[in-house]
């Protein structure tokens, strides 16, 4: 079949993304046209889309963060903990933003996913500074770089194979650029929150109020935040040092819980409310984005996203990666909560050609940062929820900065490759 007719269904998307429409109405034009040009049948094409919108609500782990993220959040943790920061960095809060980029990049190169560590890091970055443009960026770029790097993810374990080169030494050749992306991250946090200001747009009476308590008493308002962001973070690492898996997302949301009720003005009935009470906003969010995904997935099953990894296999041998980066950057904006997938279809192209492994990372980042712009990512799921915002205008927010950090990508494959 024509490449063009088979990418046909996904321009037809992204056109009426661009136009604002509502992701599921993009998605049901796209995947009827991908039934009318695959011959999908009815029952097959039912299948693919119940099929999708399981996929995404099976994501457990973050519910959990998220649903607990916002019991603290009601509580007044996490506001405790901003006042905290604001009394100790004074008018630098623009540190306080970078300083949590950093924290959200670092644990989500530990774990090799990010958006259960953006379920807790959000809100806190939220309280502090609001939904700054370049801060969300920055933390969305930042988080793409870590989990596309890191020796946990499985995508650095699909791009170290086809380099044909140890997944530990992948991950170490490519720390010189995952720090460089941790810097762009922490830098666009801190130039935003300069240029645009605080944004967060909190109560004035709550804010009043915790100014107004002594630095103990915030401090034992902050240990349920502080506790649930060092346990997500960490909770792996101590697993291992203690022999046992004590820090599982089921118990770490149950400290969490008792630890609200003890630090914190709420009962033990008003936090165990807050926490399913907590989770509405992300399972919604993730059941629209399943629905999507099923559509999209119509499209995967016709040949689309195969004819466009196609596409950078035409391309000359001296520019393959540059052209691979932009390709894997493309397909990953409909297929973002596939990453893996995507550098399935991509790297056995490129590595037929014998690029080298630094250049395969780079477009695994490429691929990662693509996702920071597409609807059915988790993780832009988890910044809409800890900043507030529909899905689409976080992807307006990250849309500018993530395509300059594809430019530097495309820049950098040339130097490597």
């Amino acid at each position: 079949m024509h490449t063009l007719l088979l990418i046909l269904p996904l321009i037809v998307v992204m056109v009426l993304l661009i136009l604002r429409q509502h992701m599921l109405v993009a998605g049901a034009v796209g995947g009827i046209l991908a039934i009318l040009i695959g011959g999908l049948s009815l029952g097959d094409a039912g299948s693919i889309f119940t099929k999708g919108a399981a996929s995404m609500l099976s994501i457990t782990t973050p519910i959990l963060y998220a649903a607990a993220a916002m019991m603290v959040g009601k509580a007044g943790s996490v506001k405790a903990a901003v006042t905290l920061a604001k009394r100790g960095l004074g008018k630098q809060v623009g540190l306080l933003a970078a300083f949590m980029v950093l924290i959200q990049a670092g644990a989500t190169y530990m774990a090799g996913m990010g958006a259960g560590n953006t379920m807790v890091t959000a809100p806190l970055v939220a309280a502090a500074v609001g939904a700054v443009p370049p801060v969300v960026a920055g933390m969305a770029i930042a988080t793409a770089a870590s989990f596309t790097t890191s020796p946990a993810s499985t995508e650095t374990i699909i791009t170290a194979q086809f380099a044909q080169v140890d997944v530990a030494q992948h991950a170490s050749n490519m720390m010189p650029f995952t720090i460089l992306f941790w810097v762009i991250g922490m830098a666009l946090a801190y130039w935003g929150v300069r240029k645009y200001g605080v944004l967060t747009g909190s109560e004035e009476g709550a804010d009043d109020e915790l100014a107004s308590l002594p630095s103990g008493t915030l401090w034992v308002r902050s240990v349920p935040f502080i506790a649930l962001l060092a346990m997500v973070i960490l909770g792996s690492k101590l697993n291992g040092l203690l022999g046992f898996s004590l820090f599982t997302p089921g118990s770490i949301i149950l400290f969490a819980t008792v630890l609200t009720w003890l630090c914190c003005k709420m009962t033990l009935n008003e936090a165990a409310e807050s926490l399913v009470n907590g989770g509405q906003f992300i399972l919604v969010t993730l059941f629209s984005v399943g629905m999507f995904l099923g559509f999209i997935n119509m499209m995967g099953e016709i040949g689309t996203f195969e004819a466009i990894a196609n596409l950078a296999g035409a391309a000359p041998p001296a520019i393959i990666a540059p052209v691979a980066a932009i390709v894997a950057f493309a397909v990953a904006i409909p297929s973002g909560a596939m990453t893996a997938g995507v550098l399935a279809l991509i790297m056995p192209t490129i590595a037929a050609i014998g690029v080298p492994s630094a250049a395969m990372g780079l477009v695994a980042i490429a691929t990662g940062i693509g996702t920071q712009i597409s609807p059915v990512q988790i993780n832009v799921a988890a910044l809409s929820q800890g900043f507030k915002k529909d899905v689409m205008e976080i992807i307006r927010m990250n849309m500018p900065y993530v395509i300059g950090a594809l430019g530097l990508i495309v820049v950098l494959c040339f130097l490597v490759a």
